[in-house]
């Protein structure tokens, strides 16, 4: 019987040859080696020897077994060695093949994609006289193109959501986000506001919330921040005992504003307390922090979440005077501390401005020992933008306007004011303007304001600070175009910017949502849309048109086509008797009564 042995394998294995070797009388003898779904099926020479009787082998010698025995060995070990080196070599040309077809691939990607704009002209010679056609045609597909295909930090693409609820109008109100949902507090409007707003993004919808706990009193003018990272927050400082309970970020704060105007005092009170807002509880708790070090109350001054706390700067007190100061809430201690910086550029105060926090990982700023055990690297651009606002001069009884970029250093010892060199067209100076930071495409984006030094204060225009290159860039507005207005919010989403509200020269702005799309793709499939539908719009509105003028015609010629009525003859009281017994016979009656 032929002996069988089962060997896994993925390849053909090739013949044995042994013609090659001396061995007497057995030279052309040969070892097939066959392979059947994976499995190796080696015949013994016992097997060979019957199905060949030309060439007996030898049965009985113990040497000459061996000897076969080893040289078949031997063979074996190099056909081995063979078949690894054909494997290597097999298994580089895969690698090189996949390689090859990867950059094929990508090549007709990047084809396909360029041929999309690539108009197919076939060549035309024509004459002379066309040629200035020519030049004025090509010219007015060049602008079209520009305005059709917005680049990266070249436009803006605005559109106007419609609502079925929609809050009152009012300016200065404050707005925080988590997730996808904006909430909205406060403002001044027909009255000064104290309620809560939700506005989910993916829905488009506002709901006003049920505030519990400590619920604040109505303000303007305030700041409000989601909290957005979880730590240990305590209520209440002590210097002894301090009592931290863990929160999970969903909590939004709240800082100082301004009330309604005191009639008896004449002026308008400002607050300087700090509360918290749970998203999931729907309840407010006030913080107590420490006496000694509390900033004045104050309103429309610069704020933003820096490390595990609250930073205000400036502002404006209830006599309209102007801060020029500093101070931060560490929410785990509950403590104020004022900070001290070099070479400040505000030393006589500034309100009205916006602070924007750009840091990789901002709750690790204040945190020395926890920098360097984790080997975070700061990076040079990082740190708390300033920009806009104004201060005045009480001698003089003026107000001036700024319009450049500062940074505060907050990783460099004795916190430094930086005043970086830009470039590019700076915006005009400007107060209750937004500024708000995308993170994907690392710009702020200014938007707004107004200028009370100007015939026409209020501002509608758009500028992007790219935080890298230090440039200003004004972009251009596509779409639903904004009206021009001041004291209105801002919050960023993804690579958007959702707009609330605000004032102008006519009065409140209506407190629809405007959405700014800065990603170069979404510019285009709006741009496209938004086109289709303008010319469905005009298509309508010709059609209406000619529908009024056909009507219009149809009445026209019916009036001379229709006999003209003639006019009723006057009854005597006679005639008019005649008529009422007639009405009034049995055979009008209907049957149902007859």
């Amino acid at each position: 019987m032929i002996q069988r042995n089962r060997v896994s394998s993925q390849q053909k294995l090739p013949t044995l040859d042994l013609s090659s070797t001396n061995r007497g009388t057995i030279e052309r003898l040969r070892v097939n080696i066959t392979v059947q779904s994976g499995d190796a099926q080696f015949i013994s020479f016992r097997s060979l020897n019957e199905q060949n009787p030309k060439f007996p082998l030898p049965h009985n010698s113990i040497e000459s077994s061996s000897h076969w025995n080893s040289s078949i060995q031997n063979d074996l070990s190099q056909n081995k060695k063979i078949i690894q080196l054909l494997g290597k070599t097999l298994y580089k040309q895969k690698y090189e093949y996949q390689e090859v077809q990867e950059t094929l691939i990508k090549k007709m990607r990047t084809m396909t994609r360029m041929q999309k704009y690539v108009k197919i002209i076939p060549h035309r010679v024509e004459p002379f006289q066309n040629l200035e056609k020519i030049a004025q045609t090509a010219q007015q597909q060049q602008v079209k193109k520009k305005v059709s295909f917005p680049m990266l930090y070249n436009g803006a693409f605005f559109t106007k959501l419609e609502h079925k609820w929609i809050p009152t109008v009012r300016e200065n109100t404050m707005a925080a986000d988590y997730q996808k949902r904006i909430y909205i507090f406060g403002g001044i409007g027909s009255e000064v506001f104290g309620d809560m707003i939700e506005y989910e993004i993916q829905f488009g919808k506002f709901r006003e919330l049920k505030q519990k706990g400590d619920i604040p009193l109505n303000r303007y003018g305030h700041c409000m921040h989601c909290i957005g990272y979880p730590m240990l927050l305590s209520t209440q400082f002590s210097y002894d005992n301090i009592q931290q309970s863990p929160i999970n970020g969903k909590q939004l704060i709240i800082y100082g504003g301004e009330m309604q105007f005191n009639s008896a005092l004449k002026i308008r009170e400002n607050l300087s307390d700090t509360r918290i807002y749970d998203i999931e509880s729907e309840t407010w708790q006030q913080l107590k922090p420490n006496i000694e070090n509390i900033p004045e109350s104050r309103r429309s001054f610069g704020s933003c979440i820096i490390g595990r706390g609250l930073l205000i700067m400036g502002g404006i007190r209830s006599r309209f005077s102007v801060f020029n100061d500093l101070h931060y809430l560490n929410l785990s201690l509950c403590k104020w501390t004022p900070l001290e910086t070099q070479k400040s550029p505000f030393i006589k105060g500034l309100a009205f401005q916006q602070l924007v926090c750009v840091y990789n990982k901002p709750q690790y700023v204040f945190d020395r020992r926890e920098i360097r055990s984790k080997q975070i690297k700061i990076q040079d651009y990082e740190g708390v933008y300033c920009f806009g606002g104004c201060f005045i001069d009480e001698n003089k009884n003026t107000q001036y306007y700024s319009n450049f970029v500062t940074i505060l250093k907050f990783d460099q010892h004795y916190n430094n004011w930086i005043i970086p060199e830009t470039t590019g067209k700076q915006p005009l100076p400007r107060i209750q303007h937004t500024a708000t930071y995308i993170q994907d495409m690392n710009i702020i984006i200014i938007f707004g304001g107004r200028d009370d030094q100007k015939p026409n204060p209020y501002f509608n225009d758009l500028f992007a600070f790219k935080i890298l290159d230090k440039e200003w860039v004004q972009l251009d507005l596509f779409g639903s175009i904004p009206k021009p207005r001041a004291a209105h919010t801002a919050i960023s989403y993804m690579s958007q910017i959702l707009y609330f509200g605000g004032v102008n020269l006519n009065g409140y702005v209506e407190f629809t949502v405007n959405i700014a799309e800065f990603n170069q793709n979404q510019i285009r499939q709006l741009a496209s849309e938004y086109r289709i539908h303008q010319q469905k719009n005009n298509q309508e509105f010709q059609q209406e048109e000619q529908l009024t003028q056909s009507i219009i015609n149809k009445q026209y010629f019916s009036l001379h086509q229709i006999t003209p009525v003639q006019p009723l003859k006057k009854l005597t009281k006679a005639e008019e008797l005649d008529l009422q017994i007639k009405q009034l016979s049995f055979q009008n009656f209907p049957k149902h009564l007859k």
